[in-house]
């Protein structure tokens, strides 16, 4: 399973790719922020300021993996530009509102740990999953370096796919309130 980096192989320059990331978005993580964005406003915020922190699979040429990391910098950006946006979008700004639970979801991460903000995985291909768990944390550790501890998620408690993924893989509950679960894994 091998990865490309969003900045490092180009990937920024192919707007195709750009598109499918955006759908890929909104159609396997509907609980995204994201998904209230419309193309342009998506393109604005996720690719310019965090595409250094995307990484993706293809499979004959489609996305299979899509990991992307969110640095505690950028987490500011998004949500200044996030906030910006809804009072902007009245009718998208009720849509958010429509789901409480999204209150919820600020719950504050241990220092030092970076986010791993979306992670999709659409087993386009039988691949082991040792070997694909290996894949996965190779990124993990290419990414923090010896900048951060580890990476830290947060999830919808009743998401039990991503429970188990997270625990398989060996993260450990850290926090957790009503609705959602912060599980980091140190590396």
């Amino acid at each position: 399973m091998e990865f490309k980096n969003f900045l490092k192989d180009n990937l920024d320059i192919n707007i195709g790719i750009k598109k499918k990331i955006f759908f890929l978005i909104k159609e396997n993580l509907n609980f995204s922020i994201f998904s209230l964005f419309n193309y342009d406003d998506f393109e604005k915020v996720y690719f310019n300021d965090n595409k250094k922190f995307i990484y993706v699979n293809f499979v004959n040429n489609n996305i299979n993996c899509l990991i992307t990391y969110l640095a505690k910098e950028n987490e500011y950006l998004l949500k200044n530009y996030f906030l910006k946006y809804i009072f902007k979008n009245p009718l998208k700004l009720l849509i958010f509102l429509s789901n409480p639970i999204n209150l919820f979801k600020n719950i504050k991460p241990p220092k030092n740990y970076l986010q791993l903000f979306h992670f999709v995985n659409l087993n386009l291909e039988l691949i082991e999953r040792k070997k694909k768990y290996n894949s996965i944390n190779y990124i993990h550790k290419n990414v923090i370096k010896e900048k951060y501890d580890g990476i830290y998620v947060i999830y919808k408690n009743n998401n039990n796919r991503a429970k188990k993924y997270y625990q398989n893989n060996g993260f450990n509950i850290y926090k957790k309130n009503l609705f959602y679960s912060l599980a980091i894994k140190k590396f």
